[in-house]
């Protein structure tokens, strides 16, 4: 049930929004912060010696005396101390100051929570993101370990990490562009806040926790050409720089496999730096659908210590697939009080595996969570009796793109690509399909793409596991589009096209594969992982068993295209166009 305090935030709001209704959601959180902050002060640090609410002397000086004793000589805050004053009548000014004087919280965590509940609310109807859900927050404070050491919190929406994290013997708050939500949460903390600039990106903690914004360009000044690749690369970087002994940084799940951040994950990697990757439930963020991580690094750990890679799903109940945010459910406290746990106390279990250096070396660096914690598909193919390797019974072509050129040798060909591909797992080319006129070394690269009857495609990137059997109706000028990879049977004495087919279609393989993909909105399937994809080959009778089903389950798909056509001819009937 809500606070008498949390009720009263939403009066001032309320009575913000409506003095100007062209106010941002989010600039009235802001301003709110501020107030809260001041009546937090007035009541905990009466040495402060600042106007309390009420006393007449109002919220300008009250803010501009914050401005004096929080803050280094020069800074201000980041909204004008006198900005409601210019905007407001003087009723609604005595209003707001009478409503401020009654705010009272018992602790810190109350005022917290109080505020993050807040801008939670306003962040849902405005659709922007201001700050963290504080039971992820506190998980990060958790994960820093900042008891008797100094902390830095780097970027904005590190606000509630840093004010959960207590036990810091010190605390700053640096960030590029102020926040007052940040700025108030920074002040009642007790941190000292610090502007960003390219001398300061060199300050130094014991502990960093870091929260960088996602898909944001590199500032060209900040371009190392290490393999760092994107913001959250950089973030992850100065994060290590930066921290004398731990850092927490929350993250895009592309961070861990993408190419752009390739030689950052084998240097941390190389200098056994990884301590933690926790892979966190889709939906834990209000307005994102992608599923953040979180990167934990330490350096004292031993020359051979093993990273802890957590699936934080599995400890989600078995409805986890429910669409509803993680912070909404029914069992958000079970389920944050057990990642808690497993960040207080490290250990293997459910959704939790201890992995060696060796072995991430071996996957070439890629810290996809996934990659270390073996699903329910993968478990049950490594079972597979008398497998081989896919490369070992099968050619396998990757396609590529193939512009119109044209040329005295120029050839016309069909380019087949996902669309193509019906519900059956047949090629049906579009009424109008895609026509490639191609010449000199295109021509010779649709050579290698041409499709035969019998090879089998399948999707390699974003609708990864779709697949289709190229039929008798094939031509001469059918090639694959760049989406697919080919796979073509090397002895169909051993391995028949429609056998294989059958078992990369079925619902085991289409597991197999989302299991094993790497990348985060656009999934993408190895090049290695797909060579090495294992393949029951079983006796030529069994074989003819399995395609004796694909023949009946061709039968069906049949029967339904013919039940289709009948309900589409009935429907003319009557009122046809």
């Amino acid at each position: 049930m809500p606070s008498t305090e949390h009720n009263r935030l939403y009066d001032l709001s309320s009575l913000l929004f409506k003095q100007d209704p062209g106010l941002s959601r989010h600039a009235t959180v802001n301003q709110v912060s501020l107030l809260a902050t001041w009546a937090w002060l007035s009541h905990n640090s009466p040495e402060l010696g600042l106007p309390k609410p009420g006393d007449g002397r109002g919220v300008t000086a009250a803010l501009t005396a914050i401005e004096e004793v929080c803050f280094e000589p020069g800074v201000k805050l980041s909204y004008r101390a006198d900005l409601l004053e210019l905007e407001c009548p003087g009723r609604v000014m005595q209003s707001l100051e009478e409503m401020t004087a009654k705010l009272f919280w018992p602790d810190l965590n109350a005022l917290i929570r109080d505020l993050i509940d807040m801008a939670k609310d306003h962040s849902w109807r405005s659709r922007v993101e201001t700050t963290l859900p504080i039971e992820l927050a506190s998980v990060m404070a958790s994960l820093g370990n900042v008891e008797g050491r100094s902390l830095l919190a780097t970027y904005p929406m590190s606000d509630v990490p840093m004010v959960l994290a207590e036990a810091a013997t010190s605390r700053t708050l640096v960030m590029q562009k102020a926040s007052p939500l940040a700025e108030a949460l920074a002040i009642i903390g007790g941190a000292k806040r610090v502007q960003e600039t390219p001398e300061n990106t060199q300050l130094t903690a014991d502990v960093v926790l870091s929260s960088p914004p996602w898909g944001t360009k590199s500032p060209a000044n900040r371009d190392m050409n290490k393999g760092v690749g994107s913001s959250e690369g950089i973030a992850l970087h100065d994060a290590w720089q930066q921290s004398r002994q731990r850092a927490v940084v929350l993250l895009a799940p592309h961070v861990l496999s993408r190419g752009k951040e390739s030689l950052l994950r084998e240097e941390l990697v190389r200098a056994n730096a990884i301590d933690m990757v926790i892979q966190l439930p889709e939906r834990t963020l209000w307005h994102t659908a992608v599923a953040p991580v979180l990167v934990v690094l330490d350096h004292q750990r031993g020359a051979d210590a093993p990273t802890l890679f957590v699936d934080a799903n599995r400890l989600l109940a078995e409805d986890r697939q429910d669409p509803v945010p993680v912070w909404r459910r029914s069992h958000n406290d079970e389920f944050w009080e057990a990642l808690t746990g497993l960040a207080e106390s490290p250990e293997e279990g459910r959704g939790a595996r201890f992995v060696s250096k060796a072995e991430i070396e071996k996957n070439a660096f890629d810290l996809s969570v996934k990659r270390y914690l073996i699903g329910e598909a993968t478990q049950k193919v490594s079972n597979l009796e008398n497998t081989r390797p896919l490369f070992d019974v099968a050619e396998i072509i990757r396609a590529q793109m193939l512009k119109s050129e044209e040329g005295d040798d120029g050839q016309r060909v069909i380019e087949v690509g996902g669309r193509d591909i019906d519900d059956t797992g047949f090629i049906r080319l579009q009424e109008t399909p895609k026509e490639v006129v191609v010449s000199g070394r295109a021509r010779n690269r649709a050579e290698q793409q041409r499709l035969y009857s019998g090879d089998i495609l399948l999707i390699g990137k974003g609708s990864i596991g779709k697949v289709a059997l190229v039929g008798d109706d094939c031509n001469d000028h059918w090639v694959a589009g760049q989406v697919f990879l080919i796979i073509r049977a090397k002895e169909r004495d051993v391995v028949k096209p429609e056998y294989l087919y059958r078992y990369l279609a079925s619902p085991l393989m289409q597991q197999y594969l989302e299991e094993i993909a790497s990348g985060s909105g656009i999934p993408v399937l190895k090049a290695n992982d797909i060579k090495t994809l294992p393949v029951p080959v079983t006796s030529i009778a069994e074989q003819e068993r399995v395609i004796d089903v694909h023949r009946q389950i061709m039968e069906e798909y049949e029967a339904i295209k013919a039940h289709q056509d009948k309900i589409k001819q009935l429907s003319q009937q009557h009122w046809a166009i």
